[in-house]
């Protein structure tokens, strides 16, 4: 690995501004371990995808995240700006310091500082698949974006625009339990129309429709536990109509990943996914909350390299 090529995209303001406080600890590790980088901060919400695919574009081979999963969704968009070729031949690290560093339990990436840097030296890399979700934005206008977790439409978009515009002061787990529960309280199940491949179809009431690439989302939720990031299918999980009372007595089994033998839960597979719904339906993406049905989701088969 071209230690001399390596970009690192720092986001301070990841998980409540904890990771700008940590970055010069960091940074000191991988110096101290005999790593040759630059890096930028981002300035913003967009800054990370502008960031990265200026040094794809410098001819960066390595592009190292530093923050949250909003921050890697970021940074993993912005290996779609550049030309394919410049795409193929990099790769993706990630430090994840973020509030729910979700996506890096999928891929056995540690969080711990001086393991994760660890990653970045031995240079093994895993090929994934990620997913591309049209969807429309607040102001009705249609955009697409990547995302190499989960994205869900329902409660768990109610949930994430919650938190994102709460401190995060808690910590991730406790920061998303909040989130879920509050939702939940105010939260009315929504009525979609799901098409599956084109052929499958499903509509009615639904509490939450999640399509995964991870299995984790929501600070350790193991909403997907049979998803694989490199299998060229999406996970599809509906949680049909289900009573506030349910949710919260079975809230515990979704973070052991045993929920899929629950009655009013669905599992399925897919490479796309098409839902429209005739009310305001939010869409999380990879933490973020962007915008609302109608969303079609689809997977990319081995779409990026990152370093495991």
């Amino acid at each position: 690995m071209d230690d001399n090529r390596m970009m690192v995209v720092v986001n301070p303001a990841a998980a409540n501004g904890k990771t700008g406080r940590r970055w010069p600890y960091i940074k000191n590790i991988m110096q101290a371990k005999g790593l040759h980088f630059d890096f930028r901060a981002t300035g913003g919400p967009g800054k990370a995808t502008v960031i990265t695919q200026k040094a794809l574009n410098d001819e960066y081979k390595t592009l190292v995240c530093v923050g949250g999963d909003g921050t890697l969704n970021e940074v993993v968009n912005g290996f779609f700006e550049v030309e394919y070729n410049k795409r193929n031949r990099s790769v993706l690290g990630i430090i994840s310091v973020g509030t729910g560093s979700d996506f890096i339990r999928t891929l056995g990436i540690p969080r711990e500082i001086n393991r994760a840097v660890e990653t970045l030296i031995r240079g093994k890399s895993r090929l994934i698949d990620l997913g591309l979700a049209r969807f429309v934005l607040p102001n009705g206008e249609k955009t697409s974006r990547y995302f190499c977790n989960i994205t869900d439409i329902g409660l768990g978009g109610e949930t994430a625009a919650r938190v994102n515009k709460t401190s995060k002061i808690l910590g991730g787990r406790l920061s998303f339990i909040y989130g879920t529960i509050v939702s939940l309280f105010l939260y009315k199940n929504k009525e979609i129309s799901a098409v599956i491949d084109g052929k499958i179809k499903r509509q009615g009431k639904i509490t939450t429709l999640v399509l995964a690439n991870g299995q984790y989302f929501g600070g350790g939720m193991k909403i997907a536990p049979l998803a694989e990031p490199d299998d060229a299918l999406l996970d599809v999980l509906f949680i049909h109509d289900m009573s506030k009372i349910k949710l919260l007595a079975n809230l515990s089994r979704v973070y052991k990943g045993t929920h899929l033998s629950i009655s009013g839960v669905e599992f399925m597979r897919a490479k796309k996914v098409f839902i429209t719904s005739p009310e305001d339906v939010l869409l999380e993406l990879d933490g973020e909350q962007p915008g609302k049905a109608p969303v079609e989701i689809e997977i990319l088969p081995q779409a990026l390299q990152v370093l495991v």
